[in-house]
């Protein structure tokens, strides 16, 4: 079957063509969660999250629609709900960098722990600020960035993931 057949059939209740389709969207979906989550455990809970979320609204899918963008907005909105969850169990300025990251524009970030990670950001080079807002702001999927900079994906994630790690110390000496 192909992927519409795999829709129509699940929307229709078929529960081996939904688990076709999770075969076919799981490892990029967890690829995404991941650039997120640095936790393997916490990527594989969102993503199973996601699937089942998308499980229960799948009679509201419009299937004139692609599946994995659709897809890919339940596990980011996962995501977010997954970061907001834990902002009281996390370091509070951690939370605000991954959300900040996910979902706001640095333009109407205004908390103090957001103010310092404006300025962390503005310690980065110019080159790295460029890639944290294609990725984070402007939605652009690793794998373009990865042939825009002639690299893998996987060393464009490592990058970025770096990256949030370098932020995530500077917010947090800034809050201390």
């Amino acid at each position: 079957m192909d992927e519409h057949e795999l829709i129509r059939a699940a929307v229709a209740g078929d529960e081996e063509a939904f688990a076709g389709l999770v075969r076919l969207h799981q490892a990029r979906l967890r690829g995404l969660v991941a650039l997120s989550l640095s936790e393997r455990d916490d990527v594989l809970e969102v993503v199973q999250e996601s699937f089942v979320d998308a499980w229960r609204s799948l009679d509201r899918f419009d299937q004139t629609r692609e599946f994995g963008p659709w897809l890919r907005t339940i596990g980011r909105n996962r995501t977010l709900k997954f970061l907001r969850d834990r902002l009281p169990r996390r370091r509070r300025e951690l939370a605000l960098v991954d959300e900040a990251l996910i979902a706001a524009p640095l333009s109407e970030l205004a908390d103090d722990r957001l103010v310092a990670l404006r300025r962390c950001l503005e310690r980065l080079d110019a080159e790295h600020r460029r890639l944290l807002e294609q990725r984070f702001a402007d939605g652009i999927p690793v794998q373009e960035l990865a042939l825009a900079l002639g690299k893998s994906p996987n060393a464009v994630s490592m990058i970025l993931l770096r990256l949030k790690d370098v932020l995530h110390r500077c917010v947090a000496g800034a809050a201390s």
